[in-house]
């Protein structure tokens, strides 16, 4: 079967799919604009290239159109890239995009005969999630308006495709009730055999950080430093810690940017805003920045505790890595969280907004290892509903055309 895959960034949520259909027999091309820092080799894979032809003029626009346009240039740049395939007589049998950046908007437009399946993550609502939980349920008419018009480019693309699907039954909740009807609840999946023996395997720290014995490592995890993922609250709630436990060291991962959400007011990033106004130990307190994912795996396999806080937002595949390693995990008490984690059993949860809250649970864990254990080895046997082989038997089926209900999952409609 001739697949296309289409993601402005390679290989993003596809890391295991693309090799695994290849591996099957499968003729895949990914269209995609960039590769992300720590892609994986793509040898014996044809990657294709697409790239605007101009940037776009946003002081010209509505404010609400701005992300409408960028959708659109990438859209048109990725049809005309596709285009190629079609000169050299390469009709993809099944066109696999993800929703919502534009680089499958049109792909339908260039190979009309192709079923579609597109990958979806989040619809923008006012209330009942992300925006109200972080203006503590202040949302300005504006603000409305402006969400409403972000998921025009989600809609337009979803009607070309004959299947949709999303991650978690949290983000199927949050898309309207005909969409629904047209979605597969399907995880992408983690590694969970690889991820769960690391513990074992008696990975070396990172050479960048002090291997003293005694040291109580903690962990934070985050694509990048933002409100969405809690930032604030777990710098001030590891300020507790260290004031609290000498030998606990603080182990950072992730960029100093904002991915998800807007930049601090006053000009700083979160980071340099956590170095100036707290006092974090900075002997203690290790900025790693973005890591390869051998030091990531390093990095979790010491964990004693590790911090995971979101927005009521989409789920984070670091927090069922750390799951699957078995780290002790301390988390927001918000629902993608309550989806995966049980408190008390599997992980504790705790009120995002509570740095004092936070800084206790993670205190529980590294006084109590025994306690630590278990919870960890809950959260690894929960992760395991989540392993790639699931996920990529689902996909299996969907392609082949056979009605499926996955475990986790809502049925869709297959092709």
């Amino acid at each position: 079967m001739r697949l296309l895959f289409s993601h402005s960034n390679f290989p993003a949520q596809f890391r295991r799919l693309v090799p695994a259909l290849q591996q099957a027999g499968h003729d895949v091309v990914f269209l995609c604009s960039s590769k992300e820092w720590h892609a994986p080799s793509a040898k014996g894979l044809r990657l294709l290239p697409y790239k605007t032809h101009r940037v776009s003029r946003a002081e010209l626009l509505h404010p609400y159109l701005r992300r409408f346009e960028d959708v659109v240039l990438a859209g048109q740049a990725a049809f005309r890239a596709a285009t190629k395939l079609k000169l050299e007589g390469w009709i993809p049998d099944v066109i696999i995009s993800h929703v919502g950046f534009g680089s499958g908007l049109y792909l339908s437009d260039c190979f009309p005969k192709a079923k579609r399946i597109g990958c979806v993550e989040w619809f923008y609502r006012p209330f009942g999630s992300d925006v109200e939980f972080l203006r503590h349920g202040h949302v300005e008419d504006d603000r409305k308006m402006r969400l409403r018009t972000w998921n025009a480019q989600i809609l337009l693309e979803a009607e070309s495709c004959d299947c949709l699907i999303t991650p978690t039954r949290w983000q199927w909740e949050q898309f309207p009730s005909d969409l629904q009807a047209r979605m597969t609840i399907l995880h992408e999946g983690i590694d969970w055999d690889c991820l769960a023996n690391l513990r074992l395997a008696s990975l070396p720290l990172p050479e960048r950080l002090p291997n003293k014995e005694g040291i109580e490592w903690v962990t934070y995890v985050s694509r990048g430093f933002e409100e969405y993922r809690g930032f604030p609250q777990a710098m001030k709630a590891f300020e507790l810690l260290q004031a609290s436990r000498p030998s606990v060291h603080i182990a950072i991962a992730g960029a100093d940017l904002v991915a998800y959400g807007s930049a601090r007011d006053d000009g700083r990033t979160w980071q340099e805003w956590a170095v100036q106004d707290l006092n974090l130990d900075p002997a203690r307190t290790h900025w790693l920045g973005p890591v390869q994912e051998s030091e990531y795996q390093a990095l979790l396999s010491h964990s004693k505790a590790h911090l995971y806080l979101t927005v009521p937002f989409v789920l984070s595949w670091s927090l069922l890595e750390a799951m699957a390693v078995g780290c002790p995990i301390v988390a927001s008490a918000t629902k993608p969280v309550q989806e995966v984690l049980v408190d008390q059993d599997s992980a504790l949860l705790v009120d995002f907004w509570d740095p004092s809250a936070q800084a206790l649970a993670l205190e529980r864990l590294l006084s109590q290892p025994s306690y630590a254990r278990q919870i960890g080895d809950q959260a690894s046997s929960a992760a395991k509903a989540y392993e790639f082989a699931r996920s990529l038997e689902a996909w299996n089926a969907i392609l082949l055309g056979h009605p499926h209900d996955w475990a986790r999952g809502v049925a869709g409609r297959p092709f």
